[in-house]
């Protein structure tokens, strides 16, 4: 009888785990967890510069579009109140799914990691993006973020919006 309940345990408990993966991937920092799923350069300072993005995740979480960059501190100073525009789009397969022009958020999220890189999330949505498992992605700067022109550097990445602990 013991063995029959442990057996049961173990196979809920398996369950369990495989229904929470992603969770489970945020508690432990799981390494491939915080993968972009897209990377490139992206010229902040010119408007009508452009990224092309084709995303499919590995994890079902809300994920972020975020300007990373060499820096030495995240002083909110620096990074609050940044200045500029963008337009982003979702297609799929040839069918516009949203399109916003949005200012950049007045205190966006943003850290540095212990490589010394900032991150700041301009904006997140959820993957996969209204029931579509790939969507592109593409970001248009409709006016300059001048208030990083102190950084060179600067690219862009889609990985989930959650920060290591």
């Amino acid at each position: 009888m013991k063995k029959a309940l442990l057996f049961v345990g173990i196979v809920a408990l398996i369950f369990w785990a495989n229904t929470h993966k992603n969770e489970l991937a945020v508690w432990f920092n799981s390494d491939d967890f915080y993968q972009p799923i897209f990377e490139s350069d992206f010229d902040v300072f010119h408007a009508g510069s452009s990224v092309h993005a084709q995303l499919k995740s590995s994890y079902d979480v809300k994920h972020g579009f975020f300007l990373t960059f060499p820096c030495d501190s995240m002083r909110s100073e620096l990074y609050d109140h940044l200045d500029g525009s963008i337009r982003y789009s979702f297609h799929s397969r040839g069918i516009e799914l949203e399109s916003k022009t949005i200012a950049l958020p007045e205190y966006p999220m943003k850290g540095l990691n212990s490589k010394g890189i900032c991150d700041i999330a301009l904006f997140t949505f959820d993957l996969p993006f209204h029931g579509q498992e790939e969507v592109t992605l593409d970001v248009v700067i409709k006016s300059p973020i001048m208030k990083l022109a102190p950084h060179q550097d600067i690219r862009c990445k889609v990985s989930p919006a959650y920060w290591p602990m």
